[in-house]
């Protein structure tokens, strides 16, 4: 014992000595002329072979700062502070150095030596809360664009698809220059300008707009990208012609022409495709989207009060998961600023028709309480059209250097068709049928919409007090008409015949919806660490929906007709604290919405009147542990009133064997969220890791009751009950090695919920839980770049009322990457998508597809703006659209029409320049 004692109390002074044995630097920051202390000077400790930042740190109020634990090597020292030049050194480090710089005396930039300014542009520096990479550090080949430039910057990481994480985060917006390229996708300044026309290369946090105004965290930041060009490449031009065409008649097309003057852009596209991977040129001109704003949303049913801001694609878009499309798209975009910058102006077009047809079946099984088990199947097809223009735009003015004035505008109309039919079958555990349905639906209508914002802010002098007003009109119509027959056959206990059902129904819908909104919030510093925000906000909706139903004598049908007439008026306040010091901020607050709805039924001469009350509070913790470490903790109540379609719904007849009753003492239920997270990188180690945690919980949930009879006729309703909670998690971790040129990472994930149903007058509790595992790993080298992504799922699904399988299912899917350099300037890539669906208790075969694709590809011409591509899709022919679900007293499979094998030949010609001659890009 005494020897086991003696040996580890040697182990644990040799490893203090060598801890021990780490060097350390230290000093003060001080301004030269004031002879001030500079507190928050950023310290950071750069490796000198490649500028790699160590270590980083901020001074104390006294100036003062430390890094300790530093291993021997040659270093630079990089001390930034607003307004002062920056601060270099180079230092030799021992394994006992202790170096006191003493007094680091920081110069102002109007008295920094040319000299020192040539020595500043280090390749990589943090400036405030931006990290910023000189491009001309980081070598890439001749004619690189600059998504090859942002592989090579440590902390970027770009996949196939084109999509870019920075310091762990998704990167959802690229500016040029500070402003947006054509829009803020990421893919068309990345593919498009030249890796050589890159002066910097800028990563920061982006705040909402709301914070932006109001200084209040919100806690929405996104990670954003800023290039900044060489002066003599900020005038230019690009130019794209994609085409390919493949077998069976396989094809995608897409031109695009732009040029960018200063603050000028202007641009015009074309694309025509039949595959669902839309091509490089569709997904960068389908963001071109008009000038997001936070909308006040009331819907015409009474729900609640939200808001809410754009997507990433314009709202016309359209990517079905499955089906045969033929979609074409055309557009144009023009921006520009003026008056010395004051004024902007942003345009966008859009013409559009997208085809789609689809052939699913499906199969499933439900238990009942009874013990009944029924099973079903059917099969439909699907054709339908949606064609229509779309133009939207904004106008900015910077009335002063305080206050500005935007109005956003959109407005487009829509046609759409469709023709479909469907059959559905229905036995019992016997196998006898029990009923069956066949309709024919076809259809078409028109559409039109207009909405907008105008928004006046101003700041004020005294630093924190804010005001914004926003109005925002809406005007929406629609009218479509559809033609439904309808066969249902109804069987007896021996699986005969007995009774048919035919219905021919003739519909006519009209709808009308007006409506004006008004928002003012204002924000106060009550003190040097407590701000306030105050809002009122209020809309008022006017609309109207006729219908009109009539049998196939052209007689109406007062049963499913309807003329109705919706005033909703709303009034919303909002109050919101916060309190903030250094690296600590905590805000919460409330809002509270009272609604005034009316149904005026002017066939039936009636009216149905609402008043209510919703309550949200939040509140919001955040804390900054370092600057590249946070830890936030969030939580969220809501309110949500019962709709009027589950408290009084219009009665609808397209299928007899479905049908909706209301529930007039529905009441408003209430659900709680609270959510934790971590995220912390790395930037000397490359390392990212990120946790969250959430938990959320319903009471007096509003859920779908449903009474099922012996031939599947099914009347549904709704009913409040407690018990529906949610919890999830996830933990994920990714480290690079730059040296090796290899990076790794894991995502492992769990979710698991509670619902609560009634089925035939009987409470079904279903508890269904999902554990998600992904890992991959990533090897690059100019010529090679190998990437492996394995991942499995496993799901359990339980139900109260008894289950026709064990509920437990597993999935694992391996995906394979590697992209090569060929000579004579050739790539090739290969990729294999390996799924993996064991058999279960439900479906006794397993389900396995290997799905290889490739491409051959070389560029030629000057700087190599001519591609010529060779590509194969599933060249295996194993694809198949079909998709399966195990879950308690249900299980289900279905398939779907989806693209098959297919060859493409095409080619890509970019073309991209300067108007500048004088000097070139260097």
């Amino acid at each position: 014992m005494l020897k086991r004692l003696s040996i580890f109390i040697f182990l644990t002074i040799s490893f203090l000595a060598v801890k021990a044995q780490k060097a350390n630097i230290s000093g003060r920051v001080i301004d030269t002329l004031e002879k001030r202390n500079l507190e928050h000077s950023s310290v950071l400790l750069l490796r000198a072979t490649d500028s790699v930042m160590i270590k980083a740190t901020r001074t104390n109020a006294t100036g003062q700062f430390e890094l300790r634990n530093i291993t021997k090597g040659d270093y630079k020292l990089l001390i930034t502070f607003p307004k002062m030049a920056d601060y270099i050194t180079n230092l030799r480090l021992t394994e006992t150095s202790s170096i006191n710089l003493g007094d680091v005396k920081m110069e102002l930039k109007s008295k920094l030596l040319s000299e020192v300014i040539i020595q500043a542009k280090s390749a990589v520096r943090m400036k405030g809360d931006t990290l910023v990479f000189q491009a001309d550090s980081f070598a890439v080949r001749t004619n690189a664009n600059v998504q090859e430039l942002l592989k090579r910057l440590p902390g970027i990481v770009i996949d196939k698809n084109g999509n870019i994480k920075a310091q762990g985060k998704n990167v959802k917006t690229v500016l040029v220059d500070g402003d947006e390229f054509f829009g803020d996708d990421p893919l068309l300044a990345t593919k498009y300008l030249k890796a050589n026309a890159v002066e910097e290369v800028q990563v920061f946090d982006k705040k909402s707009k709301a914070a932006e105004l109001t200084g209040i965290d919100d806690g929405v930041k996104n990670k954003t990208i800023n290039i900044k060009l060489k002066e003599n490449a900020k005038n230019g031009y690009l130019a794209s012609l994609d085409a390919n065409r493949g077998s069976d008649n396989f094809r995608d097309y897409g031109a695009m022409l732009g040029i960018f003057k200063s603050k000028l852009k202007a641009a015009a596209y074309g694309t025509r495709s039949n595959l669902t991977n839309d091509s490089k040129i569709n997904r960068s001109m389908r963001k071109l989207k008009g000038e997001d704003y936070d909308v006040i949303e009331v819907g015409d049913d009474g729900s609640s009060v939200m808001y809410s801001s754009g997507g990433d694609d314009d709202d016309d878009y359209s990517s079905p998961t499955s089906g045969l499309p033929n979609n074409t798209n055309m557009g144009g975009h023009f921006s520009d600023r003026f008056e010395e910058n004051k004024m902007g102006i942003k345009l966008n077009f859009k013409g559009f028709d997208y085809k789609n047809k689809n052939i699913r079946t499906s199969k499933s099984e439900e238990l009942l309480p009874n013990g009944s088990l029924f099973s079903s199947s059917g099969r439909s097809e699907d054709r339908s059209k949606n064609t229509g223009e779309s133009m939207r735009g904004s106008y900015s003015y910077n009335i002063d250097s305080l206050s500005t004035l935007k109005i956003a505008f959109g407005a487009k109309q829509n046609r759409n068709q469709l023709n479909s039919t469907s059959d559905d079958f229905t036995q019992d555990q016997r196998g006898l049928f029990i009923s069956t349905n066949s309709q024919t639906n076809t259809g078409s209508g028109h559409s039109e919409a207009f909405n907008g914002n105008i928004n006046w802010s101003r700041r004020f002098n005294k630093k924190g007090r804010t005001l914004s007003i926003d109005i925002q009109p809406e005007n929406l119509s629609s009218r479509n008409t559809e033609n439904s027959i309808n066969r249902t056959k109804y069987y007896d206990d021996s699986g005969h015949e007995n009774r048919v059902e035919n219905t021919n129904l003739n519909k006519n819908n009209t709808n009308k919806q007006n409506s004006i909104g008004t928002r003012v919030s204002y924000t106060e510093p009550l003190s040097k660490r407590w701000v306030l925000e105050a809002g009122y906000s209020f809309k008022t909706i006017s609309s109207s929906s006729y219908r009109l139903v009539s049998d196939n004598s052209t007689n109406k049908i007062d049963s499913l007709s309807n003329n109705f007439k919706f005033i909703n008026f709303s009034n919303i306040g909002k109050i919101v604290t916060q309190y903030k010091v250094k690296n600590f901020s905590i805000s919460t607050g409330l809002e509270a919405t009272q609604t005034n709805f009316e149904l005026k039924d002017l066939d039936q001469k009636s009216n149905f009147d609402r008043n209510y009350l919703n309550l949200a509070p939040s509140t919001n913790i955040f804390y900054k542990i370092d600057n590249n470490s946070n830890l936030s903790v969030n939580y969220n109540g809501y309110m949500q009133q019962p709709s009027i379609n589950q408290i009084q719904p219009v009665r609808q007849l397209n299928n007899p064997l479905f049908q909706i009753v209301g529930n007039s003492s529905l009441r408003p239920s209430f659900t709680n969220n609270f959510g934790l997270s971590y995220n912390s990188f790395q930037f000397s180690t490359d390392q990212y890791i990120s946790g969250y945690f959430s938990y959320g919980f319903t009471t007096n949930a509003i859920v779908d009751t449903e009474i099922v009879d012996d031939f599947n006729k099914r009347i549904s309703s709704y009913t409040n009950l407690n018990g529906n909670n949610s919890i999830a998690g996830n933990v994920y971790y990714s480290k690079g090695f730059p040296k090796i040129n290899f990076r790794y990472g894991i995502d492992l994930g769990f979710n698991t919920s509670n619902n609560q149903t009634i089925l035939n007058f009987t409470r079904n509790k279903t508890r269904n839980t999902q554990f998600n595992l992904r890992t991959s790993f990533n090897y690059y080298t100019h010529t090679l770049d190998v990437s492996y992504t394995p991942s499995a799922s496993f799901m359990y699904g339980k139900s109260s009322i008894g289950s026709i399988n064990d509920g437990k299912s597993l999935i694992h899917d391996h995906e394979f990457s590697a992209t090569v350099q060929l000579p004579y300037k050739f790539e090739f890539n290969t990729s294999m998508s390996l799924s993996f669906r064991p058999a279960n208790s439900s479906f006794n075969k397993d389900l396995n597809v290997a799905i290889l694709n490739g491409y051959l590809a070389t560029k030629v011409l000057k700087n190599e703006a001519l591609e010529i591509k060779l590509s194969i899709t599933d060249a295996l022919n194993q694809k198949i659209g079909y998709n399966r679900y195990v879950g308690g007293n249900i299980k289900s499979e279905n398939t779907f029409s989806y693209i098959p094998r297919y060859i493409l030949f095409g080619i890509n010609w970019n073309l991209s320049g300067n108007f500048i001659k004088k000097s070139s890009v260097k």
